[in-house]
């Protein structure tokens, strides 16, 4: 009998208990989520800040003769496109090796780029 009683005390506390718990919700996890959020904003903003500058254009025979010379001989090029974001600025180089070639296209890691859209190209 001393052991149900035991039982109906435990109930009676546990009752108790989430009677008056008022859980935290998401305010034990916002610090945490806070630093991540942040981290990732920055990130964002440093790369969004960043504009690049056009090159000096380059005729299509120079950069064919650079691309087909990177082709051969396994370099990786750094190339800068013709396209501009909404903002009037430059994309990011596309930066690769030059997996192949055709007459009016060349293919830098796994990416399909016309020659004609092709402004200036680096080797690396």
């Amino acid at each position: 009998m001393k052991k149900k009683h035991d039982q109906k005390e435990f109930d009676q506390v546990l009752d108790d208990f989430f009677r008056t718990y008022q859980d935290r919700g998401m305010k034990k996890w916002q610090g945490f989520m806070l630093s991540d959020y942040t981290s990732t904003v920055s990130k964002i903003d440093k790369k969004r800040a960043q504009v690049y500058e056009k090159k000096q254009s380059m005729s299509q025979e120079a950069i064919s003769e650079l691309l087909l010379s990177a082709y051969a001989n396994h370099h990786p090029v750094s190339v800068q496109l013709k396209v501009i974001d909404n903002e009037d600025d430059f994309l990011p180089n596309l930066v690769g090796l030059v997996q192949g070639y055709q007459a009016d296209h060349i293919v830098i890691s796994d990416t399909w780029v016309e020659l004609e859209n092709i402004n200036h190209v680096e080797l690396c």
